[in-house]
């Protein structure tokens, strides 16, 4: 629900046809699903079929920083190119359900977001 969202926003706000993204790379510390988050997304809006997609996973708070170093890394090599960044967090299936106060604080701060970001090098993108 998050991550859709965040993208098909990203997408229509931009004017952006999937096929034109060249790299995809996303991040969810705790949410884990198979297929992974990227082909669900690549699935879902129809990306081209030789995308760069990476699934960053399990590295906590800074895997959002790790994911577009990446891609600003990736975008060096791969010229004139669009690289898309998501990042996520679905706390939602791991919430806790009891009643102890104290434990109850991780489903306050870390519940569900998402964010994209469109990275590019192309000149007429400047």
């Amino acid at each position: 629900m998050v991550l859709f969202t965040v993208v098909n926003d990203l997408l229509s706000k931009h004017k952006i046809n999937p096929k034109s993204i060249d790299i995809l790379v996303s991040n969810c510390s705790l949410f884990c699903p198979m297929p992974s988050i990227t082909s669900m997304i690549l699935n879902k809006f129809g990306f081209q079929s030789n995308i760069k997609s990476f699934n960053l996973r399990r590295m906590g708070c800074s895997a959002g920083i790790w994911s577009i170093s990446m891609a600003k890394d990736l975008l060096k090599v791969h010229r004139k190119s669009l690289a898309l960044v998501l990042s996520m967090e679905a706390v939602t299936p791991n919430g806790y359900g009891g009643r102890e106060k104290s434990t109850l604080l991780p489903n306050i701060l870390f519940w569900m977001g998402g964010a994209a970001i469109l990275l590019s090098n192309r000149k007429q993108d400047k």
